[in-house]
């Protein structure tokens, strides 16, 4: 995983806001490292990043 970090700005609902905060405190993290830690573990259909193509060398 890369360590670099990019901030980025999503509109959630104030209910849906307050239950990822909920959520995070009961997981004893902050909603930045929930989220982080729940995509790296979510399955995805195509690991390639969007947008990179992959080099087959031969």
């Amino acid at each position: 995983m890369n360590s670099q970090k990019k901030r980025i700005n999503i509109y959630i609902s104030l209910d849906t806001s307050e239950r990822l905060k909920q959520y995070a405190w009961e997981k004893h993290t902050n909603v930045s490292q929930l989220i982080t830690d729940w995509i790296w573990h979510a399955r995805v259909k195509n690991e390639q990043i969007r947008g990179q193509q992959s080099l087959e060398l031969q």
